[in-house]
């Protein structure tokens, strides 16, 4: 838990310092990284992406859906949690379906090993689990942020063998 704290700290002076710098993208993912309350799910489900580029726009809808299911966390009623949820994941479904990324299986993979089986959202993750396994080093992510996306990963796998597969994901590519 302090190491991710840490993790999140260095990206968050690495993306204030270069703030005039920053893409979209990045943006977003500073953003969802800072979650901490209904507020700031809001915030990133409100962000104006007019200065993204084409490339960017996929990927930012991604962290947008996630939020989306997140909202559920600040719901009393079970319908609409379960409404924040199914929409979340249904935009985020739609958007792998159009283009399997790396940050949209992420996303989906993260979802799917925090959210409770009830909701039958697990039926992804060995697939998911491949997926970043074989693409990650490649994906034109930073490589603060690759770590960040294994800590977040592995701090809400709770099975044991997805947790060591998850820990063994290259974030370069070796060469």
């Amino acid at each position: 838990m302090i190491k991710q704290i840490i993790i999140v700290a260095l990206l968050l002076v690495n993306l204030m310092s270069n703030a005039q710098e920053n893409t979209a993208l990045e943006t977003i993912r500073l953003e969802f990284q800072g979650i901490k309350n209904e507020a700031d799910i809001k915030k990133l489900l409100t962000f104006e992406n007019k200065d993204a580029e084409e490339t960017e726009l996929h990927t930012i809808k991604a962290y947008q859906a996630a939020g989306t299911c997140m909202m559920a966390n600040y719901e009393t009623s079970p319908i609409s949690k379960l409404k924040y949820f199914n929409d979340g994941k249904k935009i985020l479904e739609e958007l792998i379906l159009k283009g399997k990324e790396v940050e949209t299986v992420y996303l989906r993979l993260l979802l799917q090993l925090n959210v409770p089986r009830i909701l039958n959202y697990h039926k992804n993750i060995q697939e998911d689990v491949a997926f970043l396994y074989s693409s990650l080093a490649k994906a034109s992510i930073n490589l603060p942020y690759k770590k960040i996306m294994i800590e977040n990963l592995v701090s809400v796998a709770k099975n044991k063998e997805v947790k060591e597969v998850l820990l063994q994901i290259k974030v370069v590519e070796e060469g």
